[in-house]
């Protein structure tokens, strides 16, 4: 292993991190495992599969908001709501005013944004703090959002976790899920690719194996929060395939292949076995 790894950094900003392209993350992994070599390839390009959404705002804005909470703030220290009197005559964000107010927001780290944002976000991070489990691990929190670079199977990796506690890290998720069909997002969105990946990171920094708390807050009515640890077989089997994948990516850059071998000629569409009974289901009725 090189003597570089591993190694945590604190205060690395975002963007820095993000672009480190050259260290394998657990969002270009599983992307890669779902759309295999032309997904990798459009990656290696420096493309991106996400556009920017609502929700990304949103979720991106309670990370910050639990981030200052496991260090101590307030809500009302990490919200601004613009006044009236900086808005446009039709209530508007914009102006010379507005402008004005905002760059002084964000210049104290504050969250921008909207009194209906802004009551959506109190809500959720009131019923955070209101659960046991999570209450206890943002109390428990030593370090939040740091970078750390490890290799693993002769990869060079990173991962960013939300909570570091002395004996586990954890992850804080929003989610517009139902609780009973929230296992659809943890498969969809990789939550056991990511809970494999982010421990073998805290095991390259010395702590010991460790089930990874997942805290999810509803995006929705009634925006409650409920604490979960993942089947460990999902997370086991979710590891086998990282690792698979892993060596497919590795083997893809030098090769210099990434589209299958029948890329170019008429194939059978696949069909899974769940959805032809479903169709078979319609015919029937």
């Amino acid at each position: 292993m090189s003597s570089e790894y591993p190694r945590k950094v604190r205060g690395m900003s975002n963007a820095d991190y993000h672009a480190m392209n050259d260290h394998l993350n657990r969002s270009f992994m599983t992307a890669v495992e779902k759309g295999g070599g032309e997904v990798q390839q459009w990656l290696d390009e420096g493309n991106s599969l996400t556009t920017g959404s609502k929700s990304m705002t949103l979720g991106s804005r309670f990370d910050t908001l639990i981030s200052g909470a496991c260090e101590g703030k307030q809500f009302n220290e990490m919200v601004a709501i613009p006044p009236a009197d900086v808005l446009a005559s039709n209530g508007a964000r914009r102006g010379l005013k507005f402008d004005e107010w905002k760059a002084k927001a964000a210049a104290k780290g504050l969250i921008d944004c909207n009194a209906e944002e802004a009551w959506q976000l109190q809500v959720m991070y009131d019923h955070l703090l209101l659960n046991d489990a999570a209450r206890q691990l943002v109390e428990e929190t030593t370090e939040t959002q740091v970078s750390v670079f490890f290799e693993l199977n002769g990869h060079r990796c990173r991962v960013r976790p939300d909570g570091c506690t002395p004996t586990l890290w954890w992850d804080l998720k929003t989610t517009s899920s139902t609780w009973d069909k929230l296992h659809l997002s943890a498969r969809e969105y990789g939550y056991y690719e990511q809970e494999w990946f982010y421990v073998q990171a805290s095991m390259a920094l010395g702590m010991e194996h460790h089930r990874m708390p997942f805290v999810f807050v509803q995006t929705m009515p009634p925006f409650k929060c409920k604490v979960f640890y993942q089947p460990v077989d999902l997370v086991e089997e979710a590891g086998r395939r990282m690792v698979r994948v892993m060596e497919e990516i590795r083997l893809r850059r030098e090769t210099g292949i990434y589209e299958p071998a029948d890329a170019g000629e008429i194939t059978e569409m696949v069909v899974p076995a769940w959805a032809r009974k479903q169709e078979e289901e319609v015919i029937t009725l």
